[in-house]
C-alpha cells in the first residue's frame, strides 16, 4: 500500500509541474525503449524511455538542481559532461545571451544533445571530453548506464574520443574567460585538477562540480584545497560542489581587457 501511495504522489506532482498532457506522455513512454518528445516551456525536448533521462530532466527543471544565484550574468558558459543537453538548455533559459559550449563524449548522448539544442544559435555542441591535456580518449565503461560513461586514455584503435584541456578549449572556441564552468565528467575531474589547473582556473568565475570520490579517492580534498587557495567561496548543493569568486563582477572588467 505504501508503494501505491508513493506512486500516486509522484504522478500527482508530475501533473502539477508539467501538466496533464506531459504526464500522459510519460505514462505512455517512460518504461519503453524509445525516444519521445516532451514539451516544456514552449520547447520540444527529446528523452529516452526506460532510462534516467526524465529523472535527470526532473532533477534540473523540477527540483532546481542548478537554480542558485550567481551574482552576475554569465557571458560564457562551459557545460562539460552535458549528457543529452538538458543542463545546457536550463543554462540557456536562465542566461539566454550567454555563449554555451556543451561537451559530451558518448555518441548516443551527443546525438540527443545536438537534437535538443538545435534551435539555440548560441549553443555549440562538441563531441569530446574535457581532460588534463590534448589526447585521444575512449569510453572505458561502454556497458554502463548512459549517464555514467567514463573516459580514459586510449592505447588502441576502435572508437576514440578527442580529449582537450580547458585552456585549449578556450583558445579553440575564442572564449576570453569562462564565467560559469559546470563539470560532471565521471572522475575526469581528477586529472583536470591534478595537472596544472592554475593555467585556466584564473579565468573562471564560478564552478559547479560533481565530485566522484568513489572513482578517485581523494579528489574531493584535492579540488577543495585548490579552490580555497584560489579565493573561491565554496558551498554544497545536493551532489554538486558550488564555488564562486565573490568579486568576479568587479574583477571581470580587468579580465576582459586582457
Amino acid at each position: 500500500m505504501k508503494l501505491k501511495i508513493t506512486t500516486i504522489k509522484n504522478w500527482y506532482n508530475r501533473i502539477l509541474r508539467y501538466g496533464l498532457r506531459n504526464a500522459v506522455t510519460l505514462m505512455l513512454h517512460l518504461r519503453k525503449d524509445r525516444v519521445f518528445r516532451f514539451r516544456y516551456d514552449s520547447n520540444d525536448l527529446w528523452l529516452r524511455g526506460n532510462s534516467v533521462d526524465f529523472y535527470v530532466f526532473d532533477s534540473i527543471f523540477g527540483r532546481g538542481e542548478y537554480d542558485f544565484v550567481t551574482g552576475f550574468s554569465p557571458a560564457y558558459i562551459v557545460d562539460a559532461g552535458a549528457f543529452t543537453g538538458l543542463s545546457t538548455i536550463w543554462f540557456h533559459k536562465k542566461f539566454p545571451e550567454a555563449k554555451i559550449i556543451a561537451i559530451e563524449p558518448e555518441e548516443s548522448n551527443f546525438n540527443l544533445l545536438v537534437r535538443n539544442t538545435s534551435n539555440c544559435d548560441n549553443i555549440v555542441p562538441i563531441k569530446g571530453a574535457v581532460y588534463s591535456e590534448a589526447i585521444q580518449l575512449s569510453i572505458s565503461n561502454p556497458t554502463a548506464e548512459k549517464y555514467a560513461f567514463r573516459v580514459g586514455e586510449s592505447n588502441s584503435g576502435g572508437s576514440q574520443v578527442e580529449g582537450f584541456s580547458l585552456g585549449e578549449l578556450m583558445e579553440r572556441h575564442e572564449l576570453p574567460w569562462i564565467d560559469l564552468l559546470k563539470m560532471d565528467i565521471e572522475g575526469a575531474e581528477y586529472p583536470v585538477f591534478m595537472n596544472g589547473p592554475a593555467s585556466w582556473l584564473k579565468d573562471v568565475g564560478g564552478l559547479i562540480i560533481e565530485l566522484h570520490e568513489y572513482i578517485h579517492p581523494g579528489v574531493s580534498e584535492l579540488v577543495l584545497n585548490i579552490l580555497q587557495s584560489n579565493d573561491f567561496v565554496i558551498s554544497q548543493r545536493g551532489e554538486n560542489l558550488i564555488a564562486f569568486r565573490t568579486d568576479w563582477d568587479k574583477a571581470d572588467s580587468s579580465v576582459r581587457e586582457k
